[in-house]
């Protein structure tokens, strides 16, 4: 089963064509690698398909969702706000920079959206935040600004962010189905 399903994807700049009729699915428990030269779009797909940009032609799906319905001449049509906020909830994207809140130590940057955003227990998220730290190798950066971390140690805190969201909010729906 496809968990992600990029079908004749573009995406222009102007007049520079990004995205030229890009398609690949995603099954469960399958890993791929979009690589490629600096400036070929591999970040431009990443994204559209998290709905930061927005594609000028070509479907997405995130686990049977369309995020487009379809095309009103060269303009998407994306799906209602209830959908997209689903769609959100099941993508995540760890960015170059990180993009780690410089006023937040690392627990407060891991637990920022399970707390808020999807409203869980704060001792639950807690706990499971200090557990996906230590086996991080992070347990004793808890209390650590991002300022104080080498790069490798700001990456591993993205990538546990992402990580932990997605694992939060895949308990949320498996709780609310």
């Amino acid at each position: 089963m496809a968990v992600l399903e990029v079908k004749n994807v573009n995406k222009s700049f102007g007049k520079t064509k990004v995205l030229s009729d890009i398609s690949f699915d995603v099954n469960v428990g399958e890993v791929i690698a979009i690589i490629g030269p600096s400036g070929s779009g591999k970040s431009t797909l990443l994204r559209c398909i998290n709905q930061l940009e927005k594609p000028d032609g070509g479907t997405i799906k995130v686990c049977g969702k369309d995020m487009i319905k379809g095309y009103d001449g060269k303009k998407p049509l994306y799906n209602d706000s209830r959908i997209l906020r689903e769609i959100r909830l099941k993508i995540g994207l760890v960015f170059q920079n990180f993009n780690l809140f410089p006023h937040m130590n690392v627990m407060a940057n891991i637990t920022e959206a399970p707390l808020y955003v999807l409203k869980q227990n704060k001792a639950e998220v807690l706990k499971a935040a200090k557990s996906l730290l230590d086996k991080m190798g992070l347990s004793e950066k808890e209390k650590a600004y991002p300022c104080e971390l080498s790069g490798g140690q700001q990456q591993r805190v993205s990538i546990a962010r992402a990580l932990f969201c997605f694992l939060m909010s895949l308990l949320v729906h498996l709780t609310r189905n």
